[in-house]
């Protein structure tokens, strides 16, 4: 809605494309009509609409809003009530208070994106085969928008050309499409780029490729086919899909899923042996074989403060400690023996019992224990404590619980309670995506990418729309798949329950799960009317065994109605077009 005759092209985009010698021969005021004459221009133009489109939101101090959608989720909230993760997840929702910081509206950028689409095509100094692959990278932008709305609002207004000030008011004030009508445009958008996108994986250097297009085909199908599945229809259509259609939205993201692992491009991750350091090395071996799309980083040059953020307290250079993991999603995680991770009940959690910690969490999923931080986890050649006392025998005979100070544990300095910090919250910690080679880092500091699309989501994706379409055997050989690579035991038969399971913990932290319970119609059953819990851990230095108890890990309840499946519309999106109808339930 935006009438731009000239655009700033920043300095930096200019070096990141090595284009030191247009810097001699333009002002930094360029004409638009000049934008699709040069390939550096237009490599910096389309640079813009990437770095504008937020895949990983790091707002916040430096980061902090990375842990926005976790903490949604109840995956794992930020240290602060302060932080806007949790601010977000305590906020009501209503007409009145809005979506907040998770709101999305990126109108400029679907502006930006348009005009690619609409005037590369005129380039007089352009190949053919340069302006289709450039208006196709364009459409994978603008469809990675729209499905980034669809998800939050259900229908949104479709605009697919540039609009002016001037332009008559039926153009500026759109009404909004269905839902179904978003994600078909989505899908057929990306059908229309696939064959001009380069099928030499570049999606892990973060430049839109063939197989990230499939990726967000399988994604947005399959989240498509669950809401017609699980969904209902309101507002005639502009929220939910009729279930009708549910088979051929799965069919598409099975179709998409297949075509990526049978592409032979991409592998699952397994270059150690040990299981738990090979799903570490996952997050941080920068473009490695499973990785389909990803956002890079550079350390200092493009870096962000993700490591300063989440180090624990005993190591951190900043801040730290920042990423408290709840107890709810632990319990997700089951036993390397066969058991469930809620075979331990929260009866048990009393002060009359004491547990093993490798009995309590040493032998969980190593996807348990290589994302999370829990007492006595090694790194940095050390150990992390999170134990808020110590229970010991003194020299006349006394248990005593001390805090404060060191003990003697068998000739090995131990300290009687840990760092504030790390206990404040749950007594525990996020580490998937964690740099453990970093020392003290800073802010800038950490360069390790995040992946958009990863070849494990492609296997589940695959799973879940294998097991609604009646092809259990395929659904089942995915899964397991996933579940060999970790030594877990394998399933032999799929349900909805392991599959969905499954998929929360392999995707654990990855700003998946939230959306996942919403779009299966689940939410409120994790989400609503409940505390979070936390752990809070004394240790038995005779004993070498911790107690256990629970605690509330959140200063309010949780609360997510049936409404909250969509976000409610901004009223300032309103009152600018009030053809943008409110969300049901507000």
């Amino acid at each position: 809605m935006k009438n731009i005759r000239n655009i700033l092209i920043p300095l930096c985009i200019f070096v990141l494309f090595s284009c030191e010698d247009e810097l001699t021969k333009v002002p930094n005021f360029i004409s638009e009509d000049n934008i699709f004459e040069s390939e550096s221009l237009t490599e910096a133009y389309l640079a813009k609409i990437y770095q504008d489109l937020r895949f990983i939101n790091f707002g916040g101090d430096n980061g902090y809003n990375v842990g926005m959608i976790p903490a949604i989720g109840g995956e794992h909230i930020c240290y602060a009530d302060w932080q806007t993760p949790n601010t977000t997840y305590q906020r009501t929702y209503s007409a009145a208070a809005g979506d907040g910081p998770v709101g999305y509206y990126p109108w400029n950028n679907i502006r930006d994106a348009n005009y690619v689409i609409e005037n590369i095509a005129n380039s007089s100094s352009f190949e053919q085969g340069y302006i289709d692959a450039k208006t196709a990278e364009a459409k994978y932008l603008r469809a990675h928008m729209y499905f980034e709305m669809v998800k939050r609002y259900g229908g949104v207004p479709l605009i697919t050309e540039v609009q002016y000030v001037d332009d008559p008011e039926e153009t500026l004030y759109p009404s909004r499409s269905t839902e179904q009508e978003i994600y078909d445009f989505i899908i057929s958008e990306l059908d229309a780029a696939i064959p001009f996108l380069s099928t030499d994986p570049t999606g892990g250097q973060g430049r839109v490729d063939r197989w990230t297009a499939l990726s967000l085909k399988s994604r947005a199908a399959l989240y498509a086919a669950s809401i017609a599945n699980f969904g209902e229809v309101q507002l005639d259509g502009v929220v939910g899909i009729p279930n009708a259609q549910a088979e051929s939205y799965y069919q598409m993201s099975y179709d998409a899923s297949k075509e990526i692992l049978d592409s032979g491009n991409f592998s699952l991750y397994n270059a150690y042996d040990d299981k738990v350091e090979n799903y570490i090395n996952l997050f941080l071996d920068d473009g490695n074989s499973e990785v389909i799309f990803a956002q890079v980083f550079e350390p200092i040059v493009k870096g962000t403060g993700f490591d300063r953020l989440a180090f624990p307290a005993e190591f951190r250079g900043g801040w730290g400690c920042n990423f408290p993991v709840l107890y709810d999603i632990v319990e997700l995680f089951d036993f390397q023996d066969g058991r469930l991770g809620t075979s331990i009940s929260r009866d048990e959690l009393t002060a009359n019992n004491s547990w093993d910690i490798d009995e309590f969490f040493g032998n969980r999923d190593p996807r348990f224990r290589a994302s999370v931080f829990y007492p006595e986890t090694t790194f940095k050649g050390g150990l992390i404590y999170f134990h808020s006392s110590t229970l010991y025998t003194n020299n006349v005979g006394e248990k005593v619980e001390s805090t404060s100070g060191n003990l003697d544990r068998g000739g090995e300095v131990w300290p009687a309670a840990a760092h504030p910090r790390n206990v404040r919250n749950t007594g525990l910690l996020r580490r998937k995506s964690v740099n453990e080679s970093l020392d003290l880092p800073n802010s800038g500091e950490s360069g390790q990418d995040f992946s958009i699309f990863r070849l494990g989501e492609i296997y589940l994706n695959l799973a879940e729309a294998a097991f609604y379409l009646n092809n259990m055997d395929e659904s089942l050989a995915a899964i397991n798949m996933l579940r060999e690579r970790v030594d877990m035991p394998l399933y032999d038969q799929i349900t909805e329950d392991n599959l969905r399971k499954e998929r929360q913990v392999e995707l654990c932290f990855e700003t998946h799960r939230y959306w996942d319970l919403v779009r299966w119609r689940i939410a409120p059953e994790y989400l609503d009317d409940v505390r979070m819990k936390g752990l809070v851990f004394k240790y038995d230095l005779d004993e070498d065994r911790y107690i256990v108890t629970l605690k509330n890990a959140e200063p309010v309840t949780r609360e997510f109605g049936p409404e909250r499946y969509y976000f409610p519309i901004d009223q300032g999106i309103i009152a600018d077009n009030p053809k943008w109808i409110q969300n049901p339930g507000y």
